[in-house]
């Protein structure tokens, strides 16, 4: 059974250790797509910061990094960076990426770097943590849960609402600012503007269900 890990390690087991210490309110969150090979490195990643040109220097100015590009900036102070890093740094970010799963978030600060990766089942997910163990990583896991596939049912959708929240994630309709429109993803779905509105309300209402019912927070749901 699928099984997915929160995993969180010490800001000096990864990578942008100098960065972070320069800029010390900085956030860092990558691009988030699946990484199943050591092949791809994860090169984009957004920096949100009350100092957006002192973290353009930091990072420009950190070891792990060789070139760094500001690809669009926020009225925020939130940035997105396309980063080529150091052969050791790309060694670094591989040791996460052969997980034997597949790294669907990393986000860091200035206490720790944290990792939510998706294993095929409990056993690589042993297999990979005891395998960072032995290489000096010493992560801390946070939350070690299971996602059931059933007859096209993830998580308690049905197999039209996660097809159709897959591709308003495909989209870009999640990203910020978005990539795509309700409407524009209406008319890819071939359904009205009303029905995917509907459909998108009711399975992010499922997977806000499934979450908080695996939390320790207790939630009444109103009538």
């Amino acid at each position: 059974m699928e099984t997915i890990v929160d995993a969180t390690i010490p800001t000096d087991q990864f990578v942008l250790e100098e960065a972070i210490e320069n800029v010390p309110d900085v956030e860092f969150e990558f691009v988030r797509f699946a990484v199943h090979s050591s092949a791809c490195t994860m090169p984009f990643l957004w920096g949100s910061t009350s100092q957006p040109d002192r973290l353009d220097a930091a990072l420009q100015d950190d070891s792990s990094t060789e070139r760094v590009s500001c690809l669009s900036r926020g009225d925020d102070g939130r940035c997105l960076y396309s980063i080529d890093w150091t052969g050791r740094a790309a060694s670094s970010i591989a040791s996460f990426a052969e997980t034997g799963g597949s790294v669907l978030d990393v986000r860091g600060n200035s206490d720790r770097w944290t990792f939510q990766i998706l294993f095929p089942d409990r056993s690589t997910a042993s297999e990979t943590f005891q395998a960072w163990c032995d290489d000096g990583i010493n992560p801390s896991l946070s939350r070690v849960s299971n996602r059931s596939y059933r007859n096209g049912a993830v998580s308690g959708l049905s197999a039209t609402q996660h097809r159709t929240i897959a591709k308003a994630f495909q989209r870009g309709y999640y990203n910020v600012p978005r990539d795509t429109t309700l409407e524009e993803l209406a008319t890819d779905l071939e359904v009205s503007h009303q029905a995917l509105s509907e459909r998108l309300r009711r399975g992010h209402s499922h997977l806000v269900e499934r979450m908080l019912s695996e939390s320790t927070v207790a939630v009444e749901r109103r009538p």
